[in-house]
């Protein structure tokens, strides 16, 4: 503003005279490699025989000239070259949106898992995730960036497989009594502040407004409180009305 032109020229002025800031170190690379040990039950003063950085063999490997360093390991781990990272991450999500993951065990993708329900989509969501292809769902962007959360949660919602009834037909019921091959919507439970949503959502009471102080829901009757569970405070020792009615007595 033309009023304040002169004190901003102060400022400035001031600035310059300001000490210039110092970088300082705060990792440095050490000449020799720590020695890590395998510990005898655990005790670490048991050290036994000792152990050299590495990946499973049954994984893609590291880079040959790599150092072992966690920037490598890091690296290695959104390897294109290694999609258990994605697989796993991808999982999760559809775990998330449909009570259970193409892969029943989220926990645990190795042999001892049961195969996927759906192995073909499970590996192109595992690939789009990493390198998005342009118009791979419905309203994609073509600018998608690799590794985008916000690419894979698009293309899932925008999908009939998800965007389908819940309702139990009989034909299908007998076909696919739990549902793998999501032949309908899934049906489970939610976290306590999805249900207030929910039920301010359907009620018409819903504040769709974002941003501004955040208030505990159940405490005030201003439309305030009405903003969504994700806008509120959460803290240790106070629990939400709405999740302390759901909780067992």
């Amino acid at each position: 503003m033309p009023e304040w032109k002169e004190a901003n020229a102060k400022i400035e002025e001031l600035w310059k005279e300001h000490p210039e800031g110092t970088t300082q170190l705060t990792l440095a690379a050490r000449e020799e490699a720590r020695q890590t040990s395998v510990l005898k039950r655990g005790d670490w003063l048991k050290p036994a025989k000792a152990v050299n950085p590495g990946v499973p063999a049954i994984l893609n490997p590291l880079a040959p000239d790599a150092p072992p360093t966690r920037l490598t390991f890091a690296k290695w781990i959104t390897d294109n070259k290694a999609p258990t990272t994605a697989r796993a991450f991808v999982n999760r999500v559809w775990q998330t949106y449909f009570g259970t993951g193409f892969v029943a065990t989220s926990e645990d993708l190795g042999t001892q898992s049961e195969a996927p329900s759906h192995p073909e989509l499970f590996d192109w969501l595992a690939c789009e995730f990493m390198q998005p292809s342009a118009g791979a769902a419905d309203g994609a962007k073509d600018d998608a960036k690799p590794w985008s959360i916000k690419h894979l949660h698009r293309i899932i919602v925008t999908s009939r497989t998800y965007r389908q009834s819940s309702v139990v037909r009989p034909e299908l019921l007998a076909k696919d009594p739990y549902n793998r091959l999501l032949a309908r919507g899934p049906r489970f439970r939610v976290e306590g502040e999805i249900v207030r949503d929910i039920q301010l959502a359907a009620s018409g009471l819903l504040n769709p407004k974002l941003g501004g102080r955040a208030v505990m829901p159940g405490l005030t009757r201003v439309r305030r409180a009405r903003i969504r569970s994700l806008a509120s405070p959460a803290r240790r020792r106070r629990v939400s009305p709405v999740v302390r009615m759901l909780l067992p007595l």
